[in-house]
């Protein structure tokens, strides 16, 4: 038993009440019903309607693409004119490797020339510095590594 029903006489669980079998009783309005209130005037505007809200973010969005459009275009013209200097100036920058090549080089044919000069190839006759020792009748230029390992 809970003890609510300790002192209780009635020792049986009741789940519910029984409803009452009186009228029931609704508040209702008053004749002719509540006297209009006119809310409107104690509320200000509360900011821009729909179609200016839309109107206003298409403008923005508009404007956006537009910044972008002209962004693009500028910046594939500065590539442009990048791309117009390089082509412009890769005959120079190639002159100046040859160049380059051509004096490293003669630097170590001169080394070769000095280690080799005690040396004969197969048939006997003496090192010709820069030969080939492949034969393979084709002039390949030496690769820009193979010099930097061979100075010192």
């Amino acid at each position: 038993p809970l003890p609510s029903e300790k002192n209780s006489k009635n020792t049986s669980r009741k789940m519910s009440l029984r409803p009452s079998t009186a009228a029931a009783i609704q508040d209702m309005p008053p004749p002719g019903g509540y006297k209009k209130l006119d809310f409107t005037r104690y509320l200000p505007d509360r900011g821009p309607k729909g179609w200016q809200l839309w109107a206003g973010a298409t403008t923005l969005i508009m404007y956006g693409y537009y910044q972008v459009g002209k962004t693009n275009q500028a910046r594939i013209q500065q590539k442009m004119q990048e791309r117009k200097v390089r082509y412009a100036l890769a005959p120079l920058m190639q002159a100046e490797a040859d160049r380059e090549y051509m004096e490293r080089e003669l630097v170590n044919l001169r080394r070769e020339a000095e280690i080799m000069k005690d040396v004969t190839d197969l048939k006997g006759n003496p090192w010709v510095p820069g030969s080939s020792q492949y034969f393979g009748g084709q002039w390949m230029p030496r690769k820009v590594s193979y010099f930097m390992r061979h100075q010192g």
